[in-house]
């Protein structure tokens, strides 16, 4: 008999240890986002490029794709524009280092958490710039 019990409170330990020890009791926290590529040149109007964001994460430590969860941002939308997804399409208009940005939260269920942005940059080249 007790062995039996011995053998339920190694599993019960083992099974806490499995589920609370990695997170130290911590929620799981953004705290930066890597956008890939990190710089792209584009060369011609209406041409597309998908950008990638990817989460690094503490508690416990993780990377993971995050594109569709961000919020993308271009700083100059009539060189290039960008969607929701990522994707990012040339104007018809030249120009160079125009920031991309991808933004999301720390806790990404709570929006008074504060933000963390990643950033890319685009170059557009057309014919005669």
């Amino acid at each position: 008999m007790r062995q039996g019990r011995l053998r339920f409170l190694v599993v019960a330990w083992t099974m806490l240890a499995v589920l609370v020890l990695p997170s130290c009791g911590f929620k799981r926290q953004l705290v930066s986002i890597t956008v890939i590529p990190g710089t792209v040149t584009i060369g011609g109007s209406d041409l597309t490029v998908q950008f990638k964001a990817v989460g690094n994460y503490i508690h416990p430590p993780d990377s993971r794709d995050i594109t569709t969860s961000v919020v993308w941002q271009s700083a100059a939308t009539e060189v290039v524009s960008i969607s929701a997804t990522g994707l990012a399409t040339s104007g018809n208009v030249c120009g160079t280092n125009i920031t991309i940005t991808a933004t999301g939260h720390h806790d990404p269920h709570d929006s008074s958490s504060g933000v963390v942005i990643g950033t890319a940059l685009a170059n557009v080249k057309l014919p005669g710039c």
